[in-house]
């Protein structure tokens, strides 16, 4: 990607003195790339001395609170550090907006692929594999289950009084911030919406 396309998102000369702050050297940063998938963050891949890592920030013109979710983040994949449940290593942390202008952090590299975007002929082509993609997922979320939220240091992380309860009108709400993007022409265009709200409501569980 062109230099003018990453340098609002990352400027290279503070990011390039925070990672040194972090000991994480003091190489200038290099080979910036934007990972496909992200739709309200952004994700680039960029490399620092002969390490290549990710940083993940909020997009240039954030919604609502942006720079919060990427603390939740950032502090997820702490508390998961030393697990078994798989997720990228968090290597540094900046909740602060002051280097780029948005909290942001850095994780290492998974390789891989993104399944949103497209599969390889290996998965693409043979059920069996992607069978085994579906089965590690759910595997994944027993191991996270398994977390003692109260041990990792997240007890504070949620309210689980009221969790479903907010739900619909949470994602009510977040539907209705789209109308801020240019060429939105409003939740009216998706049939059913309000029926669909209004039967999440009605038959909700009594709790989760």
């Amino acid at each position: 990607m062109q230099k003018e396309d990453w340098q609002q998102a990352i400027d290279a000369n503070r990011l390039a003195i925070f990672m040194e702050s972090k000991g994480l050297g003091s190489a200038p940063i290099e080979n910036v790339t934007l990972l496909a998938g992200g739709t309200q963050n952004l994700i680039y891949r960029i490399e620092s001395g002969g390490t290549q890592y990710v940083l993940r920030r909020p997009s240039l013109h954030p919604r609502g609170r942006a720079n919060d979710t990427m603390r939740r983040e950032m502090r997820v994949l702490a508390a998961l550090a030393d697990s078994d449940v798989p997720h990228p290593r968090l290597i540094a942390a900046c909740p602060d907006e002051d280097v780029l202008g948005a909290a942001f952090y850095l994780m290492e590299p998974i390789d891989g692929f993104n399944v949103t975007v497209g599969m390889p002929s290996l998965h693409a082509d043979d059920a069996d594999t992607r069978r085994r993609m579906g089965f590690a997922l759910v595997d994944g979320i027993v191991r996270l289950g398994r977390i003692d939220h109260n041990l990792v240091g997240l007890s504070d992380f949620g309210k689980a009084d009221g969790y479903l309860e907010r739900q619909v009108a949470r994602w009510r709400a977040q539907l209705d911030a789209y109308t801020s993007n240019d060429g939105w022409p409003g939740p009216h265009v998706l049939p059913g919406v309000d029926h669909i709200g209004q039967w999440l409501d009605r038959n909700r569980p009594d709790s989760f």
